[in-house]
């Protein structure tokens, strides 16, 4: 590897999933990769909403990562080729270096998003191509994941289907709410 090469590894691919338990049951009881980890944030971009992310672990420790947004993606309307629905994650080594690697972005007008979830800063944005990259920094270490939730993943995402069933829920109430309001 070059010294000067800032992109040191790959984190993580990340892919969108409408229903985060088809998708570990489909990972974990029928392949046997283990759940190793659920993350639910407040997504930070939209008011009000949240994304979950689990995380399931390969033999050499590196993670195959799904996430699921309330207000993405309706199931009736989820396609998995999305280009913020799949994606690939990179350290670059630290939260200088994505912030200089977005000065390049934007010095030559490429499209970015810089994010700070408290837990990583991350800069996404797609290669001539179409492929969504992820440069990281602070990004949790795949077999530890800062043991945000390696020590109970499975309460983590029964607590995420929970709320993503209540959120659905109050969903349709309010597009009701809405359609009732503008007949009357």
């Amino acid at each position: 590897m070059a010294s000067d090469n800032r992109v040191r590894q790959m984190l993580h691919h990340s892919y969108a999933c409408w229903d985060s338990e088809e998708t570990r049951h489909f990972y974990e009881d029928i392949l046997g990769v283990p759940l190793v980890a659920t993350v639910v944030l407040e997504d930070p971009l939209r008011r009000g909403s949240k994304y979950c992310h689990t995380y399931f672990e390969m033999g050499d420790g590196h993670v195959l990562a799904f996430f699921e947004h309330t207000t993405l993606f309706n199931p009736k309307d989820f396609t998995a080729r999305c280009g913020f629905g799949c994606h690939l994650a990179l350290d670059v080594g630290g939260e200088a270096m994505v912030r200089q690697f977005k000065y390049r972005l934007d010095a030559v007008d490429i499209a970015n998003t810089l994010l700070d979830d408290g837990v990583s800063v991350s800069l996404r944005f797609s290669d001539p191509n179409g492929l969504m990259l992820e440069f990281m920094a602070h990004a949790p270490p795949s077999l530890e994941l800062q043991g945000i939730s390696r020590a109970s993943p499975h309460s983590n995402l029964q607590e995420w289907l929970d709320y993503r069933q209540n959120w659905w829920r109050n969903a349709a109430r309010e597009r009701a709410r809405r359609r009732g309001s503008d007949h009357g």
